[in-house]
C-alpha cells in the first residue's frame, strides 16, 4: 500500500516537472497543453503505477481494490449525491471563511465561457479534472489508504485519517474544512455501497459542477 500512494504522488510530480521542462516556460504554455502536462498525463501516469504497484496482484484486478460492479440505482444516486455535494462544501466554506480565510478554488487559465470556444482545451480540462484526476484520488486515498486504515481502525477513525491527508495535498487552507467533510463522506458511502465506483462518481460530478462555477 505505501509504496503504491507513495509511488502514485512522486510520478505525478515527476510527471509535471518534465512537462514544464518538455513545454517551456508557463506563461509560454497554452490552456490544452497546460492542462495535458499538469493534470492529465500525471493523473494517467499515477493510475497506471497503481496497477503495476498492486492491481495486477490482485486475484480480481481492480474489483480486488474496490471497483466491484454496482446497481443502477447506486450510480444514479451518485450523479445526484456529487451535485448536492458542491453547495454542502460551499456552506461550509462560507461557514469557516472567518477562521480560516477564503478558498482559493483551482487557478483555472480560462474561464467556462472561454472554454467553450476552445474544444481541445475544454475536452482536456473535463476529462484531466472530472475524469482521471478524481478516479485517481479516489483509488489512492479510498481505495488504498482508507482500506488499509480501515482494516486497522474504526470506519471514522480510518475516514478521518484519509481525509486529512486528502485535504492537505490540496494545499488550499480556506477550502479544507469542506474538503474534509466531503473526503469523510465519500469514505462512508464507500463503505455503505461497497464499490469505489461510487464516491470516485460523485468526485466526479462534484469537479464538474465547480468547474463550471470557476
Amino acid at each position: 500500500m505505501r509504496l503504491a500512494v507513495v509511488g502514485a504522488i512522486v510520478i505525478q510530480v515527476g510527471v509535471a516537472l518534465m512537462s514544464r521542462r518538455v513545454l517551456g516556460p508557463m506563461e509560454q504554455i497554452g490552456p490544452a497543453e497546460l492542462m495535458l502536462g499538469f493534470v492529465v498525463l500525471p493523473s494517467l501516469a499515477a493510475i497506471i503505477w497503481i496497477w503495476f504497484a498492486t492491481v495486477w496482484r490482485e486475484a480480481h484486478g481492480w474489483a480486488g481494490l474496490g471497483f466491484s460492479w454496482t446497481s443502477r440505482q447506486w450510480l444514479l444516486r451518485a450523479v445526484g449525491l456529487g451535485v448536492l455535494s458542491v453547495p454542502a462544501t460551499m456552506l461550509i466554506t462560507a461557514l469557516t471563511r472567518p477562521l480560516l480565510g477564503p478558498a482559493t478554488g483551482p487557478a483555472l487559465p480560462l474561464s467556462p465561457e472561454q472554454a467553450l470556444g476552445q474544444p481541445v482545451y475544454f475536452l482536456t480540462m473535463v476529462l484531466g479534472i472530472a475524469v482521471l484526476s478524481p478516479l485517481m484520488e479516489e483509488i489512492v486515498f479510498r481505495g488504498l489508504l482508507f482500506g488499509w486504515l480501515r482494516r486497522r481502525f474504526s470506519l471514522w477513525n480510518a475516514a478521518g485519517l484519509a481525509a486529512v491527508a486528502h485535504g492537505i495535498m490540496h494545499f488550499d487552507l480556506g477550502a479544507m474544512p469542506g474538503l474534509f467533510a466531503l473526503f469523510l463522506f465519500l469514505a462512508w458511502i464507500y463503505e455503505y455501497s461497497e464499490s469505489l465506483w461510487v464516491p470516485s462518481i460523485i468526485h466526479g460530478i462534484h469537479n464538474l459542477v465547480v468547474l463550471q462555477m470557476a
